[in-house]
């Protein structure tokens, strides 16, 4: 297999995109129930659901590994009005799972090269993949979801309460 190129830039510690190359390489196989389907990919657990075009189980795994290399999400506590809030670690799984097979799904349903781009992560879908799994746990657009999202995408609180309010318009219409 020939080797895939990602980027040159390897972006910021403190920035959604940043290349750790020594993150280990999860095993997909034991992550997922993976099986042909027809000319077909199918990616599934308690988590996603995907049918992929174009791959294999082991460009699935180069793939899923390369985005964790790159994908940077800020899970540590962050404080709110003198009180922590955080994921827990089988919704850090989750929003990993999810982000990363919703790229990777992107790129093979469009026959795409698949690609780890800084563009991907700020992108507003983003927020999307978070946004009802802390509607769920501290409400919706309180300050503790508000606070929590901007934290784990690495963006300003601004920033982010402004894509949420565009994302909310743009579903609601």
């Amino acid at each position: 297999m020939k080797p895939l190129f990602y980027s040159k830039d390897s972006g910021h510690p403190d920035d959604i995109y940043h290349y750790r190359p020594g993150k280990p390489w999860v095993k997909t196989a034991e992550l997922f129930f993976i099986q042909p389907e027809g000319k077909h990919l199918r990616v599934e657990n308690k988590n996603v659901n995907c049918l992929f075009n174009n791959l294999t189980r082991e460009l699935f795994d180069v793939h899923y590994n390369h985005f964790i290399q790159f994908l940077n999400i800020d899970f540590s506590p962050i404080a709110v009005q003198e009180r922590n809030y955080e994921l827990l670690v089988s919704e850090q799984e989750f929003l990993i799972q999810k982000i990363i097979t919703s790229w990777i799904y992107y790129y093979t349903i469009n026959n795409l090269e698949v690609k780890v781009q800084r563009d991907d992560f700020t992108h507003p879908y983003m927020t999307d993949y978070i946004l009802s799994l802390l509607d769920k746990k501290y409400g919706i657009d309180t300050l503790a979801s508000l606070a929590l999202g901007a934290h784990l995408l690495r963006m300003n609180l601004d920033d982010y309460c402004n894509t949420v309010k565009g994302r909310r318009t743009y579903y609601n219409r």
